[in-house]
């Protein structure tokens, strides 16, 4: 049989025909084209219609020869396409060729031809063609499948040949005048309308014995099952059950495997799972692929037969699920397993006789599809047997070992041990509930309790987790241990005894709680869904092994009770969060009914402990599938006299009572259940008054006395029972916290059971009338019943009326109450008015009255003058003038030994003044004050110039000389009252023999420092107004003093507030005096000082007192004073004065973090606007610098590049909290590292780009480890060097597997938790390599940062929401 390579189709067209469509642009071009044209214009007038008329013609040879040579000049014609409007022609010639085909050889090769245009283009004129000969061309396309009938192999391959060139269409050299080819996926479109798929499917079964043929349509299919569409028809048509018949045909080329396999999975994969499955679960499918399989196995050396052995069997899982697939009738199940033990159990085996695993990558992924088979096989009952004969036991308890114990799997890394224990456990999970006995045999609960030790144990071992299986154990054991308690649940759920008395035989009860323990003490360190699985599997293990044993009970409320209690004390929160927190909730309360209720010495403890109290509080979370639960278990405990103590002195939120709580859930249970009640709460059907809707709707059915009626059946499904039992032990008289409301509820209650029975007998009576007719004493009996069951009904009634009634007078009477006391308050108010026009009539006392304000104002008028002192010299020892920057030091014109005081007074921050410059410290600059002056402030002028006092001459003022040079000896010149030079120097101290003293002394520090571009803290000076003076005769208050507010506002630095407000004071307006016009002065104007985003306020301490982040946010700095009034003997107060710091810290959403000259500035000029200075040497960027990315939707991400770190900025060392505090408040983390490594300078030591990494997050989180939480991105900068990507590669390794390579560090440099990165991106700043693929990975961060806290804000909304409708419910309830 002749190879496939033979009828492989031939290679592209030679490269001398141009695929450009159209002529070519040159002049010679222009003149071959002609030509051509010349030449080809007799074929043109080729008349199709007249072709076919000639075609159905039948007569002598002359007639067939004419026929041959005119289908020639018609293929000829169109060898670079034919128009799309004359494809029904076409198709309708290729018809008439084929049936003659059938007669004359000859028209073979003609037919061929023609089948080949069909694999160029078609050529449209105008682009609405394609639309409006969709129907003909669909057809024509449909019929290529069909001649697949023509017994010429050559016309097969060649149909099969030109479906295939649907998908990689070539443009022809030329294309007929005025038109264009269609479009690329136009005949892959009208083949899916057309159902050429199922037509070539059909065509199967005329090649079943031509492999070439067969292969070639195999290989068109291939192409076709691409399309959904395509594979719908193909599967209408039986394809799965045809293909997987010709899976084991002869085919030295393994072709046929290949393409059929490959077209059965975008079967699955396209179409229905299930359609496809049961086509191929008949026993010949299956044998078919069990001898494919096993060919493969025992034959299949090369890696694409493993690749193609391991896609069968996936299809073959699939199978498996469905259980009408005779697997183990076929024999096949036995093989898989054979196949999935024999490495473990090493029993010889026919059947894998030969076969050795070679630990590569695809025997691997095969060793775990067959593990996985193993667990599918368990689900059906009959393979039971078939594990047990072949050790699926014992080889699956294999790998419950301790991870360093690993035989016989050295050619594998500890990844893929571990994948493979973890799947072998889950697998054992299914396995085990089938083979209890075989468990049991195998000393499995031991093996796994000696397991579950080791993971609680403190040896090195370091989990992966890099398998769907070893989520979360990552760095720890929490995924083999959460494997393990998932296999001993399956165990213990089946209830069986040998199982139980085998477990707690060995102390697993002590066991689990110490693993429960261990998992709720991480948890509180780092909650997730692993951890939180793992302790509800202990609670339900735990519920399993003390139920209905009153020794293990005991056992268990040593420790047990201890560590279930806090798991009642959890968030409500959290049981929202979607985690599992619900269901760890509901496996320790069904715990707590399991291992404590029934034992006396249990529940005590647990009583002891508040256990009651925190029930209480669970059940007034008033969840729906909470409080069965915790009713019940309320019920099991009241018959302890300690529960009903316990409950009667609970209270819950406002003071909420027990009884008040169970009455709340009765009313929303017959809310729930439809039952009527009037707007009141009574009754409103006094024959059935708690009858639910349910019930109602409900006909008379007779049913057996075994089986329980409606009514019954309502008692165990609904609450109601479950409260009238609380109440029975709670009693019903002198409940505290009841409102009316919940009286007239509480009668309902009450008589529950007397309605309950009602209900039974109601029921029984109409099942006797619905089939028989009472006797008379029967009727009347029925009768007295029914009439004490009304009469009881219309008693409630009566009851609830009552107590309505006296509730509304009872309300009257407190209305009455409080308008008598109103009445009260306005006597006393006429009163007081009358009193006061007495007094304001009287003209003497009004007069008094004024005079009396006028002293009192000009009493509090200052009056003090400043007066002359006696001047001292500078020269006094031990005299320390030099204080920090902006602080004003004022001397006392007296000694201290004189007045008794300090020298200097730095509480006092007069204005600035001139100063200057010096080379080395900046000079005070000294003013006079007098004695009398001190504490105050004095006016400009005395600052800009000496005052003298009487009877003494001014100071002689200094001069420097101008210009430079080194300082001269000064001398002295008259004082001046104009401003001095600038090169003037007022210091004495200039002076090289001793001058006079000033008065006030004044360091210059501040002012002489350098201020750069940006600024992040000020210092400023606040003062609120003080407030107007009262008006002791009329009783008047005056106004309150302005407030000094700072006001958060965009566009607005602490640059430009520096600038505007030089000596950085605010001081609110006064409040304005009382007076005759106006009593209640005017408060003083308010002094607003606006400033950028993302200030915090502090004090001197460096306490935080306020904080704004948002545009429009106000802090309330200094509040003005209160006005003078009758508490303050009507003098004003003065308004609040303090110094505070404002701190600026930057608001992005990304900032870059990075040690110096990793790039930062360099990656910011690239992604934004910014410009930032950039320069080959270190600490480049001395301060913050903003830049904003633009996306093409006009999204916008800010950016700020932030100074770089050093080691020990966390300790403030280079600035490092002045940079790392703009942190804080960006959304989110770009590290930028050099993939080169860092060194600072010579002295320090080089970091690789892995400790650069370890080193900045050591650093983010000694300052603050909140910071690591936030999300972070890694761009490795300098990809353009040289070795950058073998670096790369390196830390990449380190990077997944960091806990390899801390063993080389020093202990300081590693962090106790690392970031976890979003995305590694490479880039190069140099060459912009990765640029566009970073700001993509930022926006995507970004986006899902916004979109997880949109769905937050929602969420708290919506509970939000849900607590008001309660609320309101609960209001409408007590209204």
């Amino acid at each position: 049989m002749a190879s496939l390579a033979a009828a492989e189709p031939p290679g592209p067209r030679a490269a001398a025909r141009s695929p450009a469509p159209g002529p070519s642009r040159s002049g010679g071009g222009r003149r071959r084209n002609g030509r051509d044209a010349a030449q080809d214009a007799p074929l043109r007038s080729v008349d199709l219609n007249h072709v076919i008329a000639l075609l159905k013609d039948s007569g002598s040879k002359d007639v067939e020869e004419e026929q041959l040579k005119t289908l020639k000049k018609v293929v000829k014609q169109f060898e670079n396409g034919f128009p799309i409007k004359n494809v029904a022609q076409i198709t309708e010639i290729l018809d008439l060729c084929a049936e003659k085909v059938n007669e004359q050889e000859a028209f073979t090769e003609p037919l061929c031809e023609l089948i080949k245009l069909f694999g160029l283009p078609f050529q449209k004129k105008k682009s609405s063609d394609e639309s409006n000969y969709s129907v003909e061309v669909s057809q024509s396309i449909a019929q290529l499948g069909y001649l697949m009938r023509v017994p010429s192999s050559q016309v097969k391959i060649q149909i099969c040949k030109s479906i295939v060139s649907f998908y990689n269409i070539e443009l022809p050299g030329k294309l007929l005048s005025g038109y264009q080819p269609t479009s690329a996926n136009y005949k892959i479109l009208m083949a899916e309308s057309g159902g050429l798929a199922e037509a070539l499917v059909m065509s199967l079964a005329l090649v079943e014995n031509q492999l070439i043929e067969k292969l070639w349509v195999l290989k068109a299919l291939q192409h076709l099952s691409t399309s959904g569409k395509n594979c719908k028809q193909m599967v209408k048509a039986q394809a799965a059950s045809k293909l997987c018949l010709y899976l084991n045909g002869a085919d030295p080329s393994g072709q046929l495997v290949f393409r059929s396999s490959d077209i059965l999975w975008s079967l699955l994969e396209n179409t229905s799972k299930e359609e496809v499955v049961n086509q191929l679960s008949s026993l010949e499918c299956v044998h078919t692929l069990k001898e494919v399989f096993a060919d493969l196995v025992t034959r299949g050396f090369r890696h694409c037969d493993r690749q193609l052995r391991n896609d069968l069997l996936v299809i073959t899982t699939l199978l498996a699920e469905n259980p009408a697939v005779p697997m183990i009738e076929s024999g096949f199940a036995k093989l898989l397993i054979v196949l999935a033990t024999f490495t473990e159990v090493k029993l010889p085996n026919p059947l894998v006789k030969g076969f050795k695993l070679t630990y590569s990558y695809e025997d691997f992924e095969m060793k775990k599809l067959l593990f996985n088979m193993i667990g599918i096989l368990s689900r059906d009952p009959s393979a039971a047997q078939l594990l047990s004969e072949n050790h699926v036991m014992p080889a699956l308890l294999y790998y419950v070992k301790l991870n360093h114990q690993k035989p016989g799997f050295s050619d594998w890394s500890a990844a893929q041990y571990e994948e493979l224990q973890l799947h072998a456990i889950a697998v054992l999970a299914s396995v085990a509930p089938v083979l209890v006995d075989k468990y049991l045999s195998c000393q499995a609960n031991t093996l796994l309790l000696v397991f579950l030790e080791w993971c609680t144990g403190q040896d090195p071992f370091v989990g992966r987790g890099h398998s769907f299986h070893g989520t979360g154990g990552r760095g720890n054991k929490l995924a083999q241990m959460r494997y393990s308690l998932r296999v001993l649940r399956s165990v213990v759920a089946l209830y069986d005894d040998a199982v139980s008395i085998n477990l707690c035989d060995q102390g697993a009860i002590n066991q689990l709680l110490d693993i429960l323990k261990y998992a709720a003490e991480i948890s509180k360190e780092k909650e997730g869904a692993v951890l939180l699985e793992i302790q509800a599997d202990i609670l339900f293990i735990l519920s399993v092994l003390c139920e209905n044993d009153v020794h293990r009970k005991e056992l268990f409320s040593c420790e047990g009770i201890d560590i279930l209690i806090p798991f009642f004390t959890m968030d409500p929160k959290k049981l929202y969060s979607g985690l599992g927190h619900h269901c760890l909730l509901l496996s320790a309360l069904d715990c707590l009914w399991s291992c404590v209720v029934g034992c006396h010495i249990a529940e005590v403890s647990f009583i002891e402990k508040q256990g009651i109290f925190l029930l209480l509080d669970l059940l007034a979370l008033r969840e729906k599938n909470l409080c069965n639960i915790i009713l019940g278990i309320l019920v099991e405990f009241s018959d302890n006299p300690k529960t009903t103590l316990h409950m009667s002195i609970w209270r819950g939120k406002k003071d909420q009572t027990a009884a008040n709580l169970l009455i709340q859930l009765w009313r929303q249970e017959e809310l729930d259940l439809g039952v009527r009640r009037d707007k009141h709460g009574r009754i409103v059907d006094i024959k059935r008054p708690i009858v639910t809707r349910f019930q109602e709707l409900q006909k008379v059915i007779p049913v057996p006395a075994s089986c329980p009626s409606f009514a019954i059946m309502e008692v165990a499904e609904s609450i109601r029972a479950k409260v009238y039992s609380l109440f029975c032990k709670l009693g019903f008289e002198n409940l505290p916290g009841l409102s009316a409301k919940d009286f007239v509820t509480l009668a309902i209650i009450q008589h529950y059971i007397d309605f309950k029975i009602g209900e039974v007998w109601s029921e029984i009576c109409a099942e006797i009338k619905e089939e028989f007719r009472p006797v008379t004493s029967d009727e009347r009996a029925l009768e007295v019943i029914s009439n004490v069951l009304e009469n009881t009904g219309k008693m409630v009634v009566s009851m609830q009326t009552e107590v309505l009634k006296t509730e509304r007078q009872h309300k009257i009477q407190e209305e009455k109450e409080t308008y008598k006391e109103i009445q009260t308050q306005r006597e006393l108010l006429n009163k007081s008015l009358e009193n006061f026009l007495s007094q304001t009539s009287n003209y003497e006392a009004l007069k008094k009255t004024k005079m009396l304000q006028e002293a009192l104002i000009d009493a509090s008028r200052f009056k003090a003058s400043i007066e002359s002192g006696p001047d001292y010299s500078t020269d006094i020892p031990k005299l320390n003038i030099t204080v920090g920057r902006g602080r004003s030091i004022t001397v006392d014109s007296s000694l201290c030994q004189q007045s008794g005081e300090p020298l200097a007074d730095t509480e006092r921050a007069p204005r600035k003044s001139s100063f200057f410059t010096s080379t080395r410290t900046p000079s005070p600059v000294f003013h006079r004050s007098g004695a009398q002056g001190r504490g105050r402030e004095q006016p400009p002028a005395a600052r800009r110039r000496g005052r003298a006092g009487p009877g003494r001459a001014a100071p002689a003022r200094l001069r420097r000389p101008a210009g430079p040079g080194p300082a001269r000896r000064s001398q002295p010149e008259p004082a001046r009252p104009a401003r001095a030079s600038p090169h003037s120097c007022p210091c004495p101290l200039h002076s090289h023999r001793p001058g006079p003293a000033a008065a006030m002394v004044r360091c210059g520090a501040a002012a002489l420092r350098k201020y750069s571009n940006f600024i992040d803290a000020l210092r400023v000076y606040v003062r609120g107004g003080t407030g107007g003076m009262g008006y002791p005769n009329l009783g008047g208050e005056g106004g309150r003093g302005g407030d000094v507010w700072f006001v958060a506002r965009e566009r607005t630095t602490l640059k430009s507030i520096r600038e505007k407000y030089p000596h950085k004071r605010f001081v609110a307006g006064t409040g304005a005096n009382s007076s005759v016009k106006a009593l209640k002065g005017e408060k003083g104007k308010d002094c607003e000082v606006h400033v950028p985003l993302g200030i915090s306020v502090l004090d001197d301490d460096g306490k935080q007192i306020g904080e704004l982040n948002a545009a429009g946010e106000r802090f309330l700095a200094a509040r003005g004073g209160l006005g003078g009034s009758l508490a303050t003997n009507f003098l004003p107060c003065k308004g609040q004065r303090r110094t505070v710091h404002l701190d600026l810290k930057l608001i992005a959403d990304v900032g870059l973090v990075g040690f110096p000259n990793a790039g930062k500035s360099s990656l910011l000029s690239k992604i934004s606007h910014a410009k930032p200075e950039i320069a080959n040497y270190a600490f480049t960027t001395i301060q913050p610098e903003l830049g904003k990315i633009m996306y093409p939707d006009y999204k916008q991400i800010s950016v700020a590049d932030l100074p770089g770190l050093i080691e020990g900025a966390h300790a403030n060392k280079g600035m490092g909290h002045k940079f790392l505090k703009h942190v804080e408040r960006t959304k989110q983390l770009l590290l930028v590292v050099d993939i080169s490594g860092f060194q600072l300078s010579i002295k320090t030591r080089f970091r690789t780009a892995f400790e650069t990494i370890l080193l900045l997050t050591k650093e983010l989180e000694l300052y603050k480890e909140e910071l690591l939480t936030k999300p972070a991105l890694l761009a490795i900068n300098k990809m353009d060097l040289p070795c950058a990507k073998d670096n790369l590669d390196e830390l990449k390794t380190q990077l997944e597997n960091p806990q390899d390579f801390l063993h080389l560090l020093e202990e300081e440099m590693i962090p106790a938790n690392t970031l976890e990165f979003r995305e590694v991106i490479p880039i190069s700043t140099y060459t912009g390599e990765g640029i566009e693929e970073l700001k993509t990975c930022l926006r995507k961060s970004i986006d899902e940062e916004a979109e997880q806290a949109n769905e937050d804000y929602r969420k708290k909304k919506l509970l939000l929401l849900q607590t008001s409708k309660q609320e309101q419910m609960n209001r409408n309830w007590h209204s």
